[in-house]
């Protein structure tokens, strides 16, 4: 069953998919404006920690899942667990990988129209009313969505019909080195503007006064929309993980890569805001609608907004390749499919489900929320709960040995996941359904 399903080709190709699949969207949009709204560094320093506390222990017990039963999120707790009521939480993880993907594609169609505007020098010269129009005019025009979202899941289906090695391995072993090389160029760039200085001391001056309870949340609900933990993907890529590669390691470097491209994207993306005396805190519209103002007033302006746009595609396609592969590997695992009929059939699922949200704004925000505050930090809980109460210690210590993780570490992760992660998370959800 491993030969058919297919494994990574060692160590170094899994790491690369694994922060393909972390470094999404959500380090460079997501963090960027979050950080904006919340005190700059204060907020990066409250990440880091909600990341060590929460993200890297959840981290590591879903690719021990993953790797000691070598199945998907549904067949790997059905395995450990069989006749319980486990597996709901892999069908769980199923389902949120499902529905995210469905709005996160119509997000990465916004990026690849983006892409073309920006070729065609649509931001040269434009007001920043006339730059907030082309966002609004994408967003009104159901057609136009629905083509880039289109385009956004074949490219995804493509990629990962192709199998582990052959499809999701070398798309990350392309995407992640060119995403890095565009972020430093990019970094490098934006340290030589006017505002570099300003948008420098910005990200690493703490403004305590913006940190209160709901930046904690914050911090915590963006390690687990950032990492990717909590709907299967990292149990599923690690049921694809050779027994050589330390899961500890695996895991800090993963994660340490995924906070640091997000920081990095700060510091490209802050010194430009301040050149142009843009708004820091402007939310979502940042990517969008702020960033481009800067774009059309630079000297070449519209290459840097051209590589910009290519380095958010490439983190929008590596995650979204991640969440259709755990939907695929159930069926592949678990129903006999062919990998490349699951991927297009599924794939066309995902996308019909997503026109709704191309569509209506209200569908998009909807299933954002439901998928973001309740679902994801749902598994999330679940899995905490199963790694640190229903795996045995001989289980856990048969994926991380002594020699993988020193005794006083192992029991320092071990109280992690018993009780900081569930207490943090379960905050999370009651915050989220309003006792907070």
């Amino acid at each position: 069953m491993v030969q058919s399903r297919g494994n990574w080709s060692g160590t170094l190709g899994f790491v690369l998919a694994a922060m393909g699949s972390a470094v999404g969207l959500g380090n460079i949009w997501r963090f960027s404006y979050i950080t904006g709204e919340n005190g700059g560094a204060a907020f990066i320093l409250v990440y880091v920690g909600c990341v060590a506390a929460v993200g890297i222990p959840l981290l590591i017990a879903e690719l021990l899942i993953g790797r000691r039963t070598q199945r998907n999120v549904v067949g790997a707790l059905s395995t450990l667990r069989p006749g319980s009521v486990w597996p709901i939480t892999g069908w769980l993880g199923v389902a949120t990988g499902f529905f995210i993907l469905s709005y996160y594609s119509v997000v990465g169609g916004w990026v690849l129209d983006y892409v073309l505007l920006s070729g065609l020098d649509s931001f040269s010269g434009q007001s920043a009313p006339a730059i907030g129009d082309l966002f609004d005019s994408l967003r009104l025009s159901g057609p136009r969505q629905v083509f880039w979202h289109a385009v956004f899941m074949v490219l995804t289906i493509w990629f990962v019909s192709h199998g582990v090695t052959r499809g999701i391995e070398l798309a990350n072993r392309v995407m992640m080195p060119t995403l890095l090389l565009l972020l430093v160029f990019l970094l490098v760039y934006a340290c030589t503007t006017g505002g570099a200085a300003q948008g420098i001391a910005f990200l690493m001056t703490p403004d305590w006064s913006k940190i209160g309870p709901q930046t904690m949340l914050q911090a915590i609900g963006q390690a687990f929309f950032s990492i990717g933990v909590g709907m299967g993907v990292m149990i599923t890529y690690g049921s694809y993980l050779g027994r050589q590669t330390s899961l500890p390691r695996a895991a800090l470097i993963v994660a340490g890569c995924d906070t640091g491209v997000a920081i990095l994207a700060g510091f490209m993306i802050f010194p430009l805001v301040f050149t142009f005396a843009l708004q820091p805190d402007a939310g979502p519209a940042l990517i969008f609608k702020t960033l481009p103002v800067a774009f059309g007033r630079l000297p070449f302006g519209n290459l840097l907004a051209v590589l910009f746009f290519l380095l958010l595609t490439f983190a929008a396609l590596s995650s979204a390749i991640s969440m259709l592969e755990v939907v695929v590997a159930y069926f592949v695992d678990e129903r006999g499919w062919s990998r490349v009929a699951a991927s297009w059939i599924i794939g066309g699922v995902i996308f019909a489900l997503g026109i709704p949200s191309a569509l209506e704004g209200g569908v998009f925000d909807f299933i954002n929320i439901t998928t973001s505050d309740y679902m994801l930090p749902g598994g999330g809980l679940l899995i905490a709960i199963f790694a640190g109460w229903s795996l045995t210690h001989q289980e856990r210590q048969a994926e991380v040995p002594a020699s993988d993780l020193r005794p006083v570490l192992y029991l320092g992760w071990v109280l992690l996941l018993r009780f900081v992660a569930p207490i943090a998370v379960t905050i999370i959800l009651l915050q989220s359904i309003g006792l907070f």
